[in-house]
């Protein structure tokens, strides 16, 4: 995955989030890739 293409990716997931974690994995200098979690908050 190029930087580029990562970057597009945390782009569409900080556009839909409300309450979520975005996870950028990285190995020698090149991202591996990117997860998003969602939570909800019950209280």
């Amino acid at each position: 995955m190029q930087i580029k293409e990562a970057l597009r990716k945390v782009e569409l997931a900080l556009e839909s989030m409300k309450c979520n974690e975005i996870i950028v994995r990285v190995q020698n200098g090149k991202p591996v890739f990117v997860d998003k979690y969602e939570r909800e908050r019950v209280g």
